[in-house]
């Protein structure tokens, strides 16, 4: 499949290899960053941006009050007030890292520009919300919520309840199925 993406200087390839690991190929860095949020995006877009919400401490915006209390944690953690302070840092102290986190960026918002409703993933629909806009704070956000939750012990279990407070088992197994041996060891 051959995709314009706005943006890019040169060709980039994206190799998919059989066990369905992404290989991108570009000439130059901002290529490769903006074909890669643009891809990872078309892969997994919700995931992104719930992860994004979360980490930002905006997720009661998709799912109502009852993720105030998460999105009050993250802020009382600070990772939001650090990735918009890390972002400003990089923005004039590194201004070639933070121009890759942007063209990053670009792509995920060059993907959520050809979507139209039909076209949004399934839980986009399900939550009756709109993709928004990704920027390097919500990359700077993702990296350091998945340190804290690796540090944390932190796992799944908060996409699950959320998922399960709002749609049945039934319609959750379709999204995110259930696999005994979580159980059996």
């Amino acid at each position: 499949e051959i995709v314009s993406i706005p943006g890019l200087s040169g060709n980039v390839n994206i190799y998919i290899d059989s066990n369905g690991i992404a290989h991108i190929y570009a000439n130059n860095l901002h290529d490769l960053f903006l074909a890669e949020g643009y891809y990872e995006a078309s892969q997994r877009l919700f995931e992104i941006e719930l992860f994004g919400l979360l980490a930002m401490g905006n997720l009661s915006s998709w799912v109502g009050v009852k993720a105030l209390s998460s999105d009050i944690a993250m802020h009382l953690i600070g990772i939001p007030q650090n990735a918009i302070m890390s972002a400003q840092y990089l923005k004039h102290n590194y201004p070639t890292i933070y121009s890759y986190l942007e063209a990053f960026s670009q792509g995920v918002n060059d993907y959520i520009n050809t979507l139209n409703y039909r076209d949004l993933p399934l839980e986009f629909k399900l939550l009756n919300v709109r993709p928004y806009y990704w920027s390097p704070e919500y990359s700077l956000a993702f990296g350091e919520y998945m340190g804290w939750s690796l540090t944390s012990g932190f796992n799944d279990e908060l996409k699950s309840a959320l998922l399960y407070t709002y749609f049945n088992y039934p319609e959750i197994n379709e999204i995110n199925p259930y696999y005994p041996h979580f159980i059996d060891g």
